[in-house]
């Protein structure tokens, strides 16, 4: 009876609704467990991921441009639990739970235990839609968790130097998910320099985080260094970003400098409140929400996915609202320059995502319902997503059928999946065509790959990007088409 007590003392009412959010969490996010082989993005770091797995060297038997962490994460899932859509999806539940428990604590710490739970539903709604392709295990969604861990421990123990060297730490992490992954360090740094009041502590403060941030990069440098890598690590993860950063849209002068509107005004409005020595721990809140929101446009590219780094602020910033709201003159000022921009960029820029979203997310659970009662067959489910799943299974059935599983297969498209899930060695180290076409010298480099390591098959998918004129050659010398399989031709070594 005295163990029940304490329980129940400990674990309040407050406790079961935490638990219930993170349950509607999990429902909302349970048909994700039983999506096909399809998203490109997650097939691109599974093939690296496989690549891995099976011996080879990340930038050197296995490209893509990104940051290591996505590819390690995958790699650790695919040899704990094999290459499987559901174990990877459920490990990506996981880390969403967590992030809406960190979330919880971050709201209980400052803005009480209602907020904090209004925020981690929030958080878990907002993560779980496809109208933000949260369904998916993209980087947005592996590297909330460090950045919201960060602010958690620097906001716990008040920002005190070993805090901040954690934080510092977390958000490198975070960065080596993806790049912009570094901004809400910056976020936390401008804070801390608001927040302090001591030259000599915020100056301490700089360098604890600046260390705790360096200590992983130091690692990852080390990794590459002796393997001769440091270049093609570089290129891959930050020098190739470059052709994301030249895809701005249309105004794109214009559409910049909104983009940096929000944090901008986040830092003045700072500023202001530290003149007059008001500035809380909620501000850091409006801080996070102007950097996420800059990481989330950066790029100039306008996949719903990239809006799920704004997430976790999101969510907190609209928790601690309180009604009716009483703004100041300098507070309504603050908020026109702050949050228009935000509305502005956000329906400008994800227009798309935007106006299908409810719908498609309707159609979403539709799809799933009729798959479980038996109402839809696996060809049609896996249409809905998309019409290449097929034929990817399709053409993993003829390669076993002829022996060509697990061999040295290479794919002039963009199939990753297949790479993964039929465990074959890439001869180059490019998994997907475009990348061939994107990297400079890259056709000449698979061409060289090809010939000193002749695969057992090369698959053409019809959805071929571009003509190879090399490969052409290679196919009419060395090769001979041996089937069709849902319109993808395959060549097998004569």
């Amino acid at each position: 009876m005295k163990i029940i007590q304490a329980l129940k003392k400990q674990y309040k009412h407050h406790h079961l609704i935490l638990a219930g959010i993170l349950l509607l969490t999990f429902v909302l996010r349970f048909p994700s467990l039983f999506e096909p082989f399809w998203y490109g993005d997650e097939g691109i770091f599974a093939a690296v991921a496989r690549n891995l797995n099976l011996g080879g060297v990340l930038y050197e038997t296995a490209w893509d441009n990104k940051p290591p962490m996505i590819y390690l994460t995958y790699q650790a899932i695919f040899a704990t639990f094999g290459v499987s859509m559901f174990w990877l999806r459920l490990v990506t539940i996981v880390v969403v739970l967590g992030t809406a428990a960190v979330i919880y604590e971050i709201g209980q710490a400052v803005l009480g235990e209602k907020r904090a739970l209004v925020a981690s539903f929030i958080f878990g709604l907002i993560t779980s839609l496809r109208l933000v392709e949260g369904n998916l295990a993209l980087t947005e969604i592996f590297m909330v968790l460090p950045i919201t861990l960060a602010m958690l421990v620097a906001i716990k123990r008040n920002f005190d130097l070993p805090s901040l060297f954690a934080a510092g730490f977390l958000f490198a992490i975070a960065s080596l998910y993806k790049q912009v992954g570094a901004l809400e360090a910056v976020a936390l740094g401008i804070f801390v320099f608001l927040y302090l009041k001591s030259i000599k502590q915020i100056f301490y403060s700089a360098i604890m985080m600046g260390v705790g941030f360096a200590i992983p990069y130091v690692v990852t440098v080390l990794y590459f260094a002796p393997k001769k890598l440091v270049d093609d690590y570089i290129f891959a993860a930050y020098t190739y970003y470059r052709i994301y950063l030249q895809e701005s849209p249309k105004y794109a002068i214009f559409i910049n400098a909104a983009k940096f509107m929000a944090p901008a005004s986040a830092i003045l409005y700072g500023l202001f409140n530290k003149v007059r020595g008001k500035v809380e721990i909620s501000h850091l809140f409006l801080l996070w929400l102007g950097f996420s929101f800059l990481g989330s446009y950066f790029s100039g590219r306008t996949y719903g996915h990239y809006l799920i780094q704004a997430a976790p602020a999101v969510a907190l910033t609209i928790a601690s609202i309180k009604l009716p709201v009483k703004l100041t003159k300098a507070g309504a000022i603050f908020a026109i320059f702050f949050f228009v921009p935000l509305i502005f960029l956000t329906q400008t820029l994800f227009r798309d995502f935007l106006s299908g979203g409810p719908l498609n997310q309707f159609k979403y659970w539709a799809n799933f319902l009729d798959y479980a009662r038996g109402n839809k067959s696996t060809a049609d489910y896996n249409n809905y997503f998309d019409g290449g799943v097929n034929s990817i299974m399709g053409t993993l059935d003829f390669l076993k059928a002829s022996g060509g599983a697990g061999k040295t297969v290479y794919i002039w498209g963009d199939w990753p999946w297949l790479y993964a899930i039929g465990d074959l060695w890439n001869p180059s180290r490019y998994v997907t065509s475009f990348h061939v076409f994107g990297v400079p010298d890259g056709k000449r480099e698979v061409e060289e790959d090809l010939r000193a390591n002749l695969p057992v098959f090369i698959i053409k998918p019809k959805s071929s990007i571009g003509y190879f004129e090399a490969l052409e050659k290679i196919l009419s010398s060395h090769y001979t088409f041996v089937a069709k399989v849902e319109g993808s031709e395959v060549w097998q070594r004569k």
